[in-house]
């Protein structure tokens, strides 16, 4: 079958997945744009006025910013963003003294942008390499075989193509397990400054509680700037760069919209799993969800508590807070929107159904393998959900880790024997190679969390259930006072005195025999054969998934996008709130009016500033930024589009590509957009452009920003 796919899938597999689809559902590809009926959608542009490999379109107006979208809105390289986007940057350049997160942040002139460590990336071109991808891959090989050749094939063809573009940076995406990769010239632009930021409360007005809700009344945006060298070219920071000048920059219409307007998006959405089996969902109903929510509820409030009396304390770990918080309820909505659509059961009568038309026509053994591989991951869920935090939230059991990884066999040794101190050659190679390795993955955000997060872990682990029980914790009698001395003797949580004694007596840390190296060198061979055991059954699967495609596509008639996986994409849909009983606030918009209503409460998520209560009780307002259905001004708008986390920052355009609001969260019912598209549940939310402009104009006077947009009120 892989040798039949690999030649026809650019034509075949694409040809069949964008025949059909429902107007207002799918991220689409740009090599998939072709599908959209733009004048019939209600477009007054064109497909080329979106992309345009041979000119300048508006993907060209597109980056992506971290983990975020972000567009340019003016000629001298003005980004705009969210808010939350560049929290944690906001928070790194902040202090007591300089609260920017707080105060907000405005830069007068470029002299005083500051510099944040974002980098911003433009998708420059994209070729479609899936058969030089499966070349050499045939349908007995072994999984693991095919996977190494795959990954063989797409190293060679990066480098070679990295050489072609040295400027550029290159990555080949998977937009199907097994079937079709894309490569992707990306141009990385390295000096990213901060150029404005709202008040926090505008900026996160809200906060936890509407976090994922509607209504929303958040003012998400912020705008930094990206700078390249005299050259033009790319360059890390400098006082004498330049602002980069891209091919194009958006347009901002500051009159709005209103409901049923066409709008769209181009943003690059992280990951979807709607072409999974249905035992992925149950997988992700049952065991990743909820302990996923629950643990990130744990951390949350032990740096809360931690942060309650110091500010700067805070302030270190305010941007892992704010993550940790927007995961933890976005898993939440999931197990809510998959309870309330019964999409677990929809999904697996589908896959029923094709298994029995498909009987007696083809071989079905592909189900029986996938339920198998799935019945152990369900078996094993709890031990191997728990055992995997070991390796990535404490910072101290990190670095124990990382020094046990780097040991070296008996056997290997010189003479079978660790080397003198006096062996200078070695123990230079040794704490040179370890140290390289902990500073790209030891961190440690503050030593008494530390503390607690494996205090935590450890006594979850010790009580497990036997048959889920982790074995390094079975003989430990007291996690507490277990973790209190290993705390009290071990200087793994001081990098400072780590490196120091790397550096002055390797040899020392090499024997180290503390309790959190103990338990690191019982732990670790349970890490490997779990990191073992997963990669194995997720190749076995990566093995089945692309039959399972094939039967959807031949008996299933089934039409497919391909799952998102941070590639620039297309999306499009109109203006439009709820249907009666799913949502209190069915409009589409939210107004200035409801701020002052949520302020009246108690809660501190709605607490105003006096400076952002003065602001929104500006009277005078430049007509073009009042909704002329209330006369008021527009915070927020919901839409239809399909999107999902990385659309976070996307600019929202209207019909003729105008700049319209900013993209930063889907309401809780659409969180179920990773899974699966629901015309009723699937809702996003963008902060409206007149609200950006409002802000912007009355709280900052930010006049030099608004003329070099082209805003003229």
């Amino acid at each position: 079958m892989l040798q039949l796919i690999k030649k026809a899938v650019p034509v075949f597999v694409f040809a069949l997945l964008l025949q059909s689809h429902k107007t207002d559902e799918g991220m689409f590809p740009l090599s998939q744009l072709n599908q959209v009926d733009f004048k019939a959608a209600g477009f007054n542009i064109s497909q080329t006025d979106v992309y345009n490999p041979d000119g300048v379109a508006l993907t060209d107006a597109l980056v992506r910013l971290g983990g975020c979208t972000g567009s340019f809105v003016s000629s001298e390289g003005l980004i705009v963003t969210n808010h939350h986007c560049v929290f944690g940057s906001v928070a790194g350049v902040s202090n007591k003294d300089n609260d920017y997160l707080e105060n907000g942040f405005y830069a007068s002139d470029k002299t005083k942008e500051l510099k944040i460590g974002l980098t911003c990336r433009i998708t420059k071109s994209y070729e479609d390499v899936s058969s030089r991808v499966l070349d050499g891959v045939k349908p007995d090989m072994q999984p693991a075989k095919k996977g190494e050749i795959i990954a063989q094939n797409i190293e060679l063809i990066r480098s070679v193509e990295q050489a072609k573009h040295p400027d550029m940076t290159i990555e080949i995406s998977e937009m199907f397990v097994g079937y079709s990769y894309t490569l992707f010239r990306y141009q990385t632009l390295k000096d990213v400054r901060l150029v404005y930021v709202p008040p926090r409360t505008i900026g996160e007005f809200g906060g936890e509680t509407d976090n994922w809700e509607w209504p929303k009344h958040t003012g998400d945006f912020s705008f930094v700037r990206a700078y390249v060298g005299k050259d033009g070219k790319p360059a890390d920071y400098s006082a004498d760069n330049v602002p980069y000048v891209p091919k194009k920059h958006l347009t901002i219409n500051p009159k709005g919209t209103k409901e049923k307007d066409l709008v769209f998006i181009l943003g690059y959405p992280g990951t979807t799993y709607r072409h999974e089996p249905w035992q992925f969902l149950e997988y992700q109903q049952e065991f990743v969800l909820p302990f996923i929510s629950e643990w990130y509820g744990w951390r949350i409030n032990k740096m809360e508590e931690l942060g309650k009396t110091d500010r700067d304390r805070y302030l270190r770990l305010a941007g892992t807070i704010k993550s940790l918080a927007n995961t933890k309820k976005n898993f939440e909505g999931k197990m809510y929107g998959l309870k309330e659509t019964g999409l677990l059961d929809t999904k697996k009568d589908e896959q029923e159904r094709l298994q029995n038309q498909m009987t007696g026509k083809q071989d079905t053994r592909f189900f029986t393998i996938i339920d198998s591989l799935y019945g152990k991951r369900l078996a094993s869920a709890q031990h191997d959900l728990l055992l995997n935090r070991f390796n990535n939230d404490c910072g101290t059991y990190t670095a124990a880790l990382i020094i046990e990884a780097n040991k070296i066999p008996k056997e290997k040794l010189p003479k079978g024997k660790l080397p003198k101190p006096s062996d200078t050659l070695f123990w230079t190679k040794w704490k040179t190679e370890v140290t390289k390795i902990l500073k790209e993955k030891y961190r440690i955000a503050d030593r008494e969390l530390d503390e607690a997060i494996l205090g935590e872990l450890v006594k979850r682990g010790h009580n497990l259930p036997q048959a889920a029980s982790i074995n390094s914790l079975k003989k430990m009698k007291d996690p507490a006072k277990w973790t209190i001395k290993a705390f009290k003797e071990s200087y793994y949580d001081e990098p400072a005195m780590l490196y120091k004694m790397l550096d002055s007596v390797p040899w020392l840390v090499y024997k180290n025999k503390s309790q959190i190296s103990l338990l690191a060198a019982q732990m670790r061979p349970e890490l490997i054969q779990l990191s073992e055991s997963q990669t194995k059954m997720n190749d076995l699967l990566d093995d089945q998934l692309p039959l399972l495609l094939d039967a959807k596509l031949k008996y299933g008639k089934k039409k497919f996008v391909p799952d998102a996986n941070s590639t620039l994409r297309f999306t499009y849909g109109y203006i439009s709130g709820y249907k009666e009983g799913l949502n209190k606030h069915r409009e589409p918009y939210t107004h200035r009016k409801e701020i002052f209503d949520k302020n009246a409460t108690d809660n501190v998520d709605y607490r105003l500033s006096t400076p952002v209560r003065d602001l929104l009780k500006t009277e005078v307002i430049a007509s073009e930024l009042l909704d002329p259905t209330t006369n008021d001004l527009v915070v927020c708008m919901l839409y239809n589009l399909d999107t999902t986390g990385g659309n976070s920052g996307s600019p929202v355009m209207d019909a003729n590509g105008n700049l319209v609001g900013v993209n930063f969260d889907r309401a809780y019912t659409a969180t179920l957009n990773d899974y699966s598209w629901n015309a009723d549940y699937s809702r996003s939310i963008a902060v409206d452009i007149r609200y950006v402009l409002f802000t912007m104009k009355y709280l900052n006077h930010a006049d030099n920003l608004l003329a070099e947009m082209g805003v003229k009120l």
